[in-house]
């Protein structure tokens, strides 16, 4: 085999395997300004899946190689989608703070990252540390993902039901990471009356027991009657219940107690056959036709990050995704059996990617700007 030195690499000899003499303009580029790295590099067509495995739905913590089967299908979706390319990367850690670490260690690979199938707590809190010491959007499912499409939801909803956001009593199950995220983003789209429900019953102010910050800060945000008891307590007389947590099973016929024109959204993986019958139901199940899953989401709102170069994923990237995914239910075509798109919908990701990306650059996150 003949030997290759370096005076052979020449600029003027670049054909389809001199991947050296391919890239080296770019690396000019990108080490003279890192900044306009923009333009030399694919950096903002490539986003990271990035997992763990210890909280897969149906199975929990099963551990990285586990996990990667996951990962590795959502980047097909999300590849397929969107035309992006998506990459699994699937770790273990002794700590958040070793994750926090790893994957501030690869955050100049990527454009964005979606934290998959990780535990919650420690999925807000990596979130939170990356988003404070770098400019990379991060993208969780249960956290970024269940908030916007149960909103868009519930905003159509509400339509078919006739009520406002702004005096509907809502009841959310499931006090921990995904509820306060969910309790945040209903706040800010207008929802005044809100209780959270965990294993112990309503969180409140100076509520006994076991806490934690979550609880504190649901307590200082939710139940402004301060209602106290179960859960079949306080969704009496309620218009909303979404249920984050399959902890509890709802009683039977719990629809019953609530107000006229219920309205129940099930993001758990267990069924509520025993609920009775509210007037719109929605859940994770695929003979649903209001099926509330992140595919839904993900490829429109990441591609939109992406075609904005956006510094992070704000709550008005968010809420216009949402405003997006409502309006792709035409209000003729409104009804208890149409409260979202199929996700099958032609201009689905158009739609959300378009949104998303005009949110970004009035907010001040995207780099074009």
């Amino acid at each position: 085999m003949p030997k290759v030195n370096d005076k052979d690499l020449k600029d003027n000899q670049i054909d389809n395997y001199d991947y050296l003499g391919q890239a080296l303009p770019a690396c000019r580029t990108a080490a003279a300004a890192p900044s306009v790295l923009l333009d030399p590099s694919d950096r903002f067509q490539t986003v990271a899946v990035i997992t763990d495995g210890s909280r897969i739905p149906v199975l929990g913590d099963v551990g990285p190689w586990a996990a990667l089967p996951l990962a590795e299908a959502k980047c097909r979706l999300l590849s397929q989608m969107t035309g992006l390319t998506a990459i699994p990367l699937t770790f273990s850690s002794s700590s958040i703070e070793d994750t926090v670490r790893l994957i501030e260690a690869i955050t100049p690979s990527f454009g964005a990252l979606n934290l998959e199938a990780i535990d919650e707590t420690a999925a807000f809190y990596v979130k939170r540390r990356i988003s404070e010491t770098k400019e990379l959007p991060v993208y969780i499912d249960s956290l970024d993902g269940l908030p916007v499409i149960c909103l868009a939801a519930l905003n159509n909803a509400l339509k078919v039901v006739e009520k406002k956001m702004s005096e509907v009593r809502l009841v959310i199950a499931g006090g921990e990471t995904a509820g306060l995220a969910m309790v945040d983003f209903l706040r800010l789209a207008g929802a005044a009356d809100i209780v959270v429900c965990d294993r112990l019953g309503a969180i409140h102010r100076g509520r006994s027991g076991p806490t934690n910050w979550v609880k504190e800060e649901l307590a200082s945000k939710t139940n402004p009657r301060q209602l106290k008891g179960n859960l079949p307590k306080v969704t009496a007389g309620s218009d909303v219940l979404i249920l984050l947590s399959a902890a509890q099973p709802p009683p039977k016929d719990l629809v019953a107690t609530m107000a006229p024109g219920a309205v129940v959204f099930n993001l758990t993986d267990t069924t509520t056959d025993n609920l009775g019958l509210p007037k719109v139901y929605a859940s994770l199940a695929d003979d649903n036709p209001n099926r509330l899953i992140p595919a839904l989401l993900f490829p429109g709102l990441i591609k939109g990050i992406m075609e904005a170069k956006a510094r992070l994923l704000n709550p008005s990237m968010k809420m216009a995704a949402a405003m997006a995914l409502a309006n792709l239910v035409p209000e003729n075509s409104l009804g208890p059996l149409s409260v979202v798109p199929p996700v099958t919908k032609p201009n689905l990701v158009s739609a959300l990617t378009e949104a998303v990306s005009a949110a970004a650059a009035a907010s001040g996150a995207s780099r074009l700007i």
